[in-house]
């Protein structure tokens, strides 16, 4: 499904890339970065507004040596408080004003041809940047927020304030599981705060030095003990717990019998590392069709057919190199 392209270490690669991208390189090898992020501190006010992504890159980074959290209000009003030690999430949020809308977004315009989805059920929901645009700008009607990490939960709930959206957001702080009430170990990364994952045995893949990373201790509930009535006419269920997926199914019959659409995350490196890989074959079986959401053209395909097309053909994950994944919209005849 997802393999890396091969690299290319010659001196022609720097010259391929465009003017942006040979600056970035310049910058890192000079050592400039932190010196102009030191200049630019005192004229963040000036190019806060900039749009130029690169600018507004460097101004993000330059962020972390002066302040834990930075206010940002998008082109829509929408207004959060982000992490500048997040450089995922909270980063590619304040450089291009959201962040994985337009998955989000192509996955309802497919569902409504035939539903009519108006309630969001965010598993993994961070800080809030989907549910809150989701509901903001009325893909939506309501939303439900479920997010473990208690700093991204606090953060969470000020940013439902921040844009008046109590009435509209429901937001829980658990780790959503097959079991009720268990205490959970959540590996909590320094510097993407929406790779938080659960551990639940001794380390077996450490591509990225994961072991070392500090654990945090998290309750569990199941999502059918939150969530009793699913409408698999009207709700979307999405799930996105770095590997933990298939243990949140298996609490969930609920929706699985409701019929409701479900959108995943799919990566099989995460999903290993907790040996649920399995457990993520035999959730899916229960479903009839796959879309890819990576594939813009948004075409159902059967899983009778085609469920062995979703496990074979992954590259190992390589040390510092980007994640494969994808995501995944399940759905029931």
């Amino acid at each position: 499904m997802k393999t890396y392209k091969e690299d290319n270490n010659t001196i022609f690669a720097f010259f391929k890339l465009s003017t942006l991208g040979k600056i970035k390189i310049l910058l890192r090898v000079l050592g400039l970065k932190k010196i102009i992020n030191f200049i630019l501190y005192p004229l963040l006010s000036f190019f806060f507004r900039s749009k130029i992504f690169f600018i507004r890159e460097i101004v993000f980074n330059a962020l972390e040596n002066f302040n834990e959290k930075i206010y940002f209000t998008n082109k829509y009003n929408e207004k959060f408080l982000l992490f500048t030690k997040d450089k995922v999430i909270s980063k590619e949020t304040f450089v291009t004003g959201e962040f994985d809308l337009i998955k989000l977004k192509r996955t309802l315009d497919f569902l409504n041809k035939k539903k009519n989805i108006t309630n969001f059920y965010d598993i993994g929901a961070n800080i809030g940047t989907i549910c809150i645009p989701a509901v903001k700008r009325n893909y939506i009607k309501n939303a439900f927020a479920v997010e473990p990490e208690i700093k991204n939960f606090e953060m969470l709930k000020f940013n439902i304030i921040l844009n008046n959206l109590e009435d509209r957001i429901k937001s829980f702080n658990y780790a959503l599981s097959s079991t009720d009430q268990q205490s959970l170990k959540m590996e909590i990364s320094d510097d993407n705060y929406g790779d938080h994952r659960i551990r639940l045995q001794e380390i077996s893949y450490n591509l990225n030095g994961e072991k070392d990373r500090k654990l945090l201790e998290v309750k569990s509930t199941t999502f059918d003990k939150l969530f009793k009535n699913i409408d698999g006419d009207k709700d979307l269920v999405w799930i996105d717990t770095q590997g933990f997926e298939p243990l949140i199914i298996e609490g969930a019959l609920n929706l699985i019998n409701s019929k409701a659409p479900l959108v995943i995350e799919f990566w099989p490196y995460a999903l290993k590392r907790n040996n649920l890989w399995n457990l993520m074959e035999k959730i899916i079986k229960k479903y009839d069709y796959f879309i890819d959401l990576s594939n813009e053209q948004m075409i159902p395909e059967d899983l009778k057919v085609n469920l062995n097309k979703l496990f074979t053909g992954w590259d190992e994950e390589k040390p510092n190199k980007p994640a494969l994944f994808t995501d995944l919209l399940l759905l029931k005849s």
